[in-house]
């Protein structure tokens, strides 16, 4: 599944036109480790998105900061929306009340992938062009992105965050502040094995507790799955879809970033994203950049 065959050292992917994000890019200057608990602190995760749209009266999917212009999230979000209609905010930690460091954008372009498949959640992913870029503070800033060739092994600590439904049912119970949990990668063969048939691809990724109860759910999509190395944090997933949200043996399935480098890199053009390989084996003391 991975072609990473050797490597030892962090290797930073970098293009002329990206190295300013290298250097900002899945640094949480206000907390550089994590804590524990289920409201997520603010400026915990600067690069983490709120999508609007009238259409569902608020928030319906979450999204990645990128760059300073685009925003990273799930094709599967915006089959039913339109462009025009869509508000991000970046900065904001509640859905209610008041946000001092927010900012809102409209949206001047939305690109969905184009071999997306709507009944397989194939290549869910999709990069939205904000109306004006942001200018980046301790509670806005970009995540770095997994590069072609990072390796995500079985039990790899990964956080999801979002402002989905924090419970399945009948019943919906939506939070107001952001939330957080982390949840171990699961190797494809075996999230196929426990969803009992061949649906997760190369472009996919699985991540959860066997036993549930950690999950992302519906609102979280399109949102980030990131894991942390060294001081930096890398994108490695989209919460792209969910079984029975945190049931057991039902793992979330998340669109695998470190497929997408090449078409990331050629819609956006300039001003790119921060690439970066990950590897657990790195050594956080040297790093070499090319």
């Amino acid at each position: 599944m991975w072609r990473l065959t050797r490597l030892t050292l962090v290797l930073f992917i970098c293009v002329k036109d990206s190295l300013s994000h290298l250097n900002v890019c899945g640094r949480a200057p206000l907390y550089p480790r994590v804590v524990g608990g289920t409201d997520a602190h603010e400026g915990m995760w600067p690069w983490m998105v709120s999508l609007h749209s009238p259409k569902y009266k608020g928030h319906f999917c979450g999204g990645s900061l990128i760059s300073s212009e685009w925003v990273l999230s799930a094709a599967h979000c915006f089959t039913s929306v339109r462009t025009s209609s869509i508000l991000v905010y970046l900065g904001r930690k509640t859905q209610q009340g008041d946000h001092w460091h927010e900012i809102n954008r409209s949206v001047s372009m939305l690109l969905i992938h184009p071999s997306y498949n709507n009944d397989t959640y194939n290549n869910d992913i999709a990069l939205l062009h904000l109306s004006s870029s942001v200018t980046f503070t301790n509670y806005i800033r970009p995540v770095c992105l997994a590069a072609e060739n990072s390796d995500f092994p079985s039990g790899t600590s990964s956080w999801i965050t979002g402002w989905g439904q924090i419970a399945s049912g009948v019943i919906l119970s939506y939070p107001e502040t952001l939330q957080e949990t982390v949840v171990p990668v699961i190797i494809n063969s075996e999230c196929n094995n426990l969803l009992g048939a061949e649906l997760i691809t190369e472009n996919m990724m699985c991540a959860g507790l066997l036993q549930g109860g950690q999950d992302t759910c519906q609102g979280d999509s399109g949102g980030p799955m990131v894991s942390q190395q060294c001081s930096v944090w890398i994108q490695s997933g989209i919460i792209s879809r969910g079984h029975d949200c945190g049931q057991p043996s039902e793992p979330g399935v998340y669109t695998r970033v470190s497929q997408y480098q090449q078409w990331i890199t050629t819609s956006i053009g300039q001003n790119l994203p921060g690439f970066v390989i990950f590897n657990p084996l790195n050594s956080c003391s040297s790093a070499s950049q090319g």
